[in-house]
């Protein structure tokens, strides 16, 4: 009977392989949270602009003889500050995603490497 061997495995290797892996995480969990709390600051200071105004506009200081079009212009105008700031967002959640993504996906090609040599 042939004896059972065991294929080299070397410890030290696979804990930075482990140790890698997890720093990539928290790189990519860190980029997500940065780009959240940019989002979350942009939309503070969007809701905070717009309830000054209002709270402005409750206080009655505004002008009683503006006419309604201006009235509407001005709603229009918070309108589309409203979608540009969601615009904003979107575009920084994207770019953050696909940093995340990148960082992910290239500690993932590290993997296979490193899971070559060590099983070499």
């Amino acid at each position: 009977m042939k004896p059972l061997t065991l294929p080299n495995f070397d410890m030290d290797s696979f804990v930075a392989l482990t140790k890698a892996n997890m720093d990539a995480l928290m790189k990519a969990q860190t980029v997500m949270a940065e780009a959240c709390q940019a989002a979350a600051k942009m939309q503070y200071g969007f809701m905070a602009e717009y309830v000054d105004q209002m709270q402005a506009m409750a206080a009655g200081k505004f002008a009683m003889e503006k006419k309604p079009e201006a009235y509407m212009a001005d709603m229009k105008a918070a309108a589309e500050k409203a979608v540009s700031v969601a615009q904003m967002q979107v575009d920084l959640g994207m770019k953050a995603q696909a940093e995340a993504m990148d960082l992910l996906t290239k500690r993932a090609q590290a993997n296979v490497n490193e899971l070559q040599k060590l099983s070499a």
